[in-house]
């Protein structure tokens, strides 16, 4: 499902950066400032699917973690429904917070390991929505299992007491228990055993339609990406490099990033080839021209001086790469 263009988007990112600095010792007082977002633009329209691609190191988990208002970002906005989440304070933030849920790679480090599963259920409903009947608690507890195709038993276990897959469905659950319309899932499939990650993405997209939500998913696989299907945005070292619907990307990347990514999953396109690329290390020494530069095989001189910007290709393809090379020709 692709954003439409007369419509208002539920949530708007607009030049967000978010730049972190470490002293390098007890003498330097400047540092080094990793990017870890950089001047990033998107828009996630009501009942979307955008999927966020890149290998580990992109950004793509530090922009989830802004826009879901757990990381401050150093400039730009993130708006929701129009308003500004970077300025929101108090019972607003709140509300935004039961909007836009998170739900994390690791789902063992992200719960609570002394709380059950009742608890861990409950605790969102009562401090975003009110909720303190506790029958009324208890059932949405159990509808909630129901959702993520649990049993009404696990309520009284601890996380522990669960397997990998199940810890995932309280964690999705969990997200679910606010009611919100935007649900952010961090490489929510990752960290399960290959016979699951299907079932977890048809999940996904069984939860959206029942939910009314939009999600915006982290992934380092185009695979996934493929399975979700919506649009898709390709980040690296911080940058949005290309940016269109999924299905289009797949069939014809236009940023020789995607088409590395694309080589990467030799299920997706068999005839992908990169070539030889150097490591991802590299690229964090370029400070001028496109990031890319350093692994790319069509780097040339121009490349070396000026950062290439996000411009379409077609009309819903955009691509930031001064030589774009139409491999249909």
């Amino acid at each position: 499902m692709s954003v439409d263009p007369m419509a208002p988007p539920l949530l708007e990112v607009k030049n967000l950066s978010v730049h972190f600095s470490k002293s390098l010792g007890f003498l330097d007082r400047v540092g080094r400032t990793t990017k870890a977002v950089d001047g990033v633009n998107l828009q996630l329209g009501e009942l979307d699917v955008l999927c966020v691609v890149g290998e580990s190191g992109s950004g793509k988990t530090t922009l989830g973690r802004t826009i879901a208002a757990l990381t401050r970002p150093t400039s730009g906005n993130v708006l929701y429904r129009g308003t500004d989440v970077t300025k929101m304070r108090g019972a607003q933030l709140r509300g935004y917070r039961k909007d836009v849920q998170m739900v994390f790679q690791d789902p063992f480090a992200s719960l609570n390991p002394r709380e059950d599963i009742y608890t861990i259920l409950s605790m969102p409903m009562i401090k975003l929505t009110g909720e303190k009947d506790r029958k009324k608690l208890r059932e949405a507890c159990v509808a909630l299992l129901q959702d993520v195709g649990l049993q009404e038993d696990v309520l009284n276990k601890l996380p522990h007491q669960l397997s990998g897959g199940e810890r995932q469905r309280i964690s999705i659950g969990r997200a679910l228990a606010s009611h919100p319309k935007v649900l952010i899932a961090d490489e929510p499939v990752s960290m399960l055993d290959a016979s699951l990650r299907l079932n977890f993405l048809s999940l996904f997209n069984r939860l959206m339609k029942e939910h009314n939500m939009s999600i915006l998913l982290i992934t380092h696989d185009l695979a996934t990406a493929k399975v979700m299907g919506g649009r898709t945005a390709v980040m690296y070292l911080g940058k949005l490099v290309e940016l269109g619907p999924t299905a289009d990307i797949l069939s014809e990347p236009h940023h020789p990033y995607a088409e590395l990514l694309l080589a990467a999953s030799p299920r997706m396109k068999e005839d992908a080839a990169a070539g030889e690329v150097a490591p991802m290390e590299k690229s964090e020494k370029v400070t001028k021209g496109c990031v890319f530069r350093p692994r790319c095989k069509y780097a040339t001189s121009v490349c070396a001086e000026a950062d290439p910007p996000l411009e379409p290709k077609t009309e819903e393809h955009f691509a930031a790469c001064h030589n774009w090379i139409n491999r249909a020709n």
